[in-house]
């Protein structure tokens, strides 16, 4: 019992300092369980890539959903008044706040569809490496560990950039 709450300790201290100032206990929990779905797609047969999909359609949509209605309840003049940074010229305040604007739209969208599309493509890769092992022989067996490591690299990058991502989407 003593090492599973020294184990969660390392766990809060690693997630808050990716996360930086966002530290609230559930927001973390929350984000470690992300990561956690991640790094089992790279596990072969634990889920596939349509599970995958539903999760993050299901799961990180209504995340990001939740953030900016947080948002617009706490204060709509701040929520509206960060499309425009400060310090911007007048004459280029229009532009600045239709580009931020057209950011915040698209950015949902980016969070579902980059880490889809990026962790898939390298388990149907996997997949195909595999399955050259039976034409092959052995001698593709590294390759295969090697790109496992590579795969569970990227897949803590698109966890970084999803907590990013939504800590922006906090702050701005």
């Amino acid at each position: 019992m003593m090492g599973v709450s020294r184990l969660w300790v390392l766990v809060n201290l690693f997630v808050s300092g990716v996360v930086g100032g966002v530290g609230d206990y559930f927001y973390r929990s929350v984000l470690m369980f992300v990561l956690v779905c991640f790094l089992l797609l790279r596990i072969p047969y634990i889920f596939g890539l349509s599970g995958f999909l539903l999760f993050l359609v299901s799961f990180m949509f209504p995340l990001f959903l939740s953030l900016m209605f947080f948002r617009l309840d706490d204060s709509i003049r701040s929520f509206f008044s960060g499309f425009v940074p400060i310090g911007t010229p007048l004459w280029i305040a229009p532009f600045v706040c239709l580009a931020e604007t057209m950011s915040y739209l698209v950015r949902p969208f980016v969070l579902l569809m980059r880490p889809f599309l990026n962790l898939s493509m390298g388990a149907m890769g996997g997949a195909s490496l595999g399955f050259m092992v039976l034409k092959f022989g052995s001698g593709v067996v590294f390759f295969l560990v090697i790109l496992f490591f590579y795969e569970v690299f990227v897949a803590l990058v698109h966890w970084f950039m999803v907590c990013n991502i939504l800590s922006f989407s906090v702050d701005h």
